[in-house]
């Protein structure tokens, strides 16, 4: 008998990995309010991805990485079209 893997994780594999509780309290609090990704969009292409809110509390987000980090951790492309 298996057991299932429970764990909420951050994209880059590990589990959610805050350094303190106000941090995860505000983050459980937008994910509540908004769902638990942020449109955000590559100014240098257009293209749109549904980046997970854990992901930019844990590790930030450079604009300049959005495509590639979007392709290495499989984020969903939003087709505005």
């Amino acid at each position: 008998m298996g057991t299932t893997d429970t764990v909420e994780r951050c994209s880059c594999g590990l589990p959610l990995h805050y350094m303190n509780l106000e941090t995860v309290l505000y983050v459980e609090s937008a994910i509540r309010l908004y769902g638990p990704t942020l449109r955000v969009v590559s100014l240098r292409t257009g293209r749109g991805f549904k980046v997970p809110r854990h992901y930019i509390a844990l590790h930030g987000l450079k604009g300049s990485e959005i495509e590639e980090l979007a392709e290495r951790f499989h984020w969903e492309e939003i087709d505005d079209g």
